[in-house]
């Protein structure tokens, strides 16, 4: 018997030294002989006996447990018996790196005393430090704090009720992160207010939720955001709001102000800002949700481009309603805009694909510094009087192929005939809460409007309005004017500016 076992602990000794020369690839295969057989048993005997050592005991972890033990040995025994065919470890997916933080959860309870849990988290006076990635729910009142980040891993922030109020910084302070992220839980309304000054220390922050990465925010709460130093919400790269009942009720600068691309897919906010609603010097992409800005400046300002693809933007106050420095798009959603100068605006190019806007402004409805593009949407437009205009790009192209718009100012730029697909027409504009209605020669309506301000100039253009046609505009229901759209674009009335000059 003591032979045997010498003879098994010898063999066990070989091959545990020939399995430290070659790594084991395969789960079981103590060895790396390509099989799982009485051999690897041996090995890991030899290995639990402590007679020898195995190299790589990844092979030999068959739970996943990180030890090799009697459990492992027992499922070996079993795998070889045919009673499993695959082993614990081998069934369990493994952790993506990139989601390890979510493992480190804990919990922030703020107070007259405040306390933590989860790893990377520590009180200092009344700032929470958090220096580890984690998922951390925030609870409590903190009257004079802030929460304080500063790890290179992603920092998940759970607002679940929580007021916090500094008297020398931000609220929240993103100052080094891989990602923020901060969730409102949903039923929860939650309260953040800043200084009107900030600490030295705390000079790099420039928000209520300041954030020097990318910072990312949603929920089905409600978040409640006083401004009194700069920005409502600011960050140096990206944010994107996903949801959530977010207002900002002050600013005494900008609302959400970033140096990259804004992304709003969901969500209602209410902003009321100084200067602008919503500042990027990068793009802005509106997916959805429902907007409610009021702004001493511009309501949403992009120094590139502006797109909108859903979602209800209302502009009640603003200088400028909504600029876009290069390519502003409008694919769809509602827009509606009040702006004491120029409506919906582009550096570049107008484009209007869909969607349906109103605007009423003091000096021109639509403004593009280039080009103005219109191949879908439901638009009323109002501009300024004489020399300000409904529909003004100077004399760049205005490409017209689909939609309808109803334009009302001063005067408008001429859609372009060469390049435009639909027809259009440049009548005599209405005066205030007048009934406008267009009829064909059938005399059915095509179009009417009431104008909410007057004008001496109309541009209009449909579907409806069909080349080689007779129309008749009625004011209050009384004949205005009848013209033919014998050309791409007629023009019976108003005025134009540029190029020729205004012509009535």
């Amino acid at each position: 018997m003591k032979k045997k076992l010498v003879l098994v602990l010898t063999l066990a000794g070989t091959l545990a030294c020939s399995s430290m020369l070659a790594k084991a690839a395969v789960t079981g295969d103590l060895n790396s002989d390509g099989g799982i057989n009485a051999l690897d048993i041996a090995a890991m005997k030899s290995s639990l006996l402590g007679v020898s050592t195995i190299s790589d005991t990844k092979a030999a972890d068959l739970n996943g447990d990180g030890s090799v033990d009697a459990i492992d040995f027992a499922l070996l025994k079993s795998y070889l018996l045919g009673n499993i065919t695959t082993f614990p470890v081998d069934t369990v997916t493994p952790v993506d790196p990139e989601d390890a933080w979510k493992a480190n959860v804990g919990k922030i309870t703020l107070g007259s005393t405040i306390t933590c849990t989860g790893t990377g988290v520590a009180v200092s006076g009344t700032t929470v430090n958090i220096t580890a990635g984690g998922d951390f729910e925030v609870v409590g009142t903190l009257s004079n704090g802030m929460i304080y980040v500063n790890t290179t891993e992603k920092v998940k922030l759970r607002l679940n009720g929580c007021s916090i109020t500094n008297s020398s910084g931000p609220a929240i302070f993103f100052q080094n992160v891989d990602k923020g992220f901060i969730t409102i839980v949903e039923g929860s309304t939650n309260n953040l207010t800043d200084a009107k000054t900030y600490s030295t220390a705390n000079s790099e922050a420039k928000a209520v939720i300041s954030s020097n990465d990318d910072l990312e925010i949603k929920g089905a709460g409600t978040l409640n955001i006083t401004g009194n130093y700069k920005h409502g919400i600011a960050g140096d790269d990206d944010i994107k709001i996903e949801n959530g009942n977010i207002n900002i009720k002050s600013a005494p600068t900008d609302g959400i102000h970033c140096n990259n691309t804004i992304e709003i897919t969901g969500g209602t906010l209410n902003i009321t800002a100084t200067s602008d609603c919503i500042d990027t010097d990068g793009d802005i992409i509106i997916d959805n949700g429902a907007l409610t800005l009021s702004a001493g400046d511009d309501g949403i300002h992009s120094e590139l481009d502006l797109t909108f693809n859903g979602g209800t933007t209302t502009v009640l106050k603003s200088y400028e309603g909504i600029e876009g420095k290069t390519v502003t798009t409008v694919n769809n959603g509602t827009i509606n805009i009040t702006a004491t100068e120029d409506g919906l605006c582009a550096g570049t190019q107008l484009v209007i694909n869909g969607g349906n806007i109103a605007i009423i402004s003091g000096t021109d409805g639509y403004d593009s510094n280039g080009t103005i593009t219109m191949t879908g949407g439901n638009a009323v437009i109002y501009g300024g009087g004489q020399p300000d205009g409904c529909a003004d790009c100077d004399t760049n192209n205005f490409t017209i192929t689909g939609g309808t718009l109803a334009a009302v100012g001063g005067c408008t730029s001429s859609p372009t005939a060469s390049t435009s697909k639909q027809c259009s027409a440049i009548l005599a504009g209405p005066s205030l809460n007048a009934v406008v209605s267009i009829k064909d020669a059938s005399g059915a309506e095509i179009y009417n409007f009431t104008a909410k301000k007057a004008g001496s100039t109309l541009l209009f253009t449909s579907p409806s309005l069909v080349s080689g046609q007779t129309y008749k505009m009625y004011i209050n229901g009384t004949l205005s004017k009848t013209f033919t759209t014998s050309t791409m674009v007629t023009t019976a009335g108003g005025s134009i500016f540029g190029g020729g000059g205004i012509r009535w």
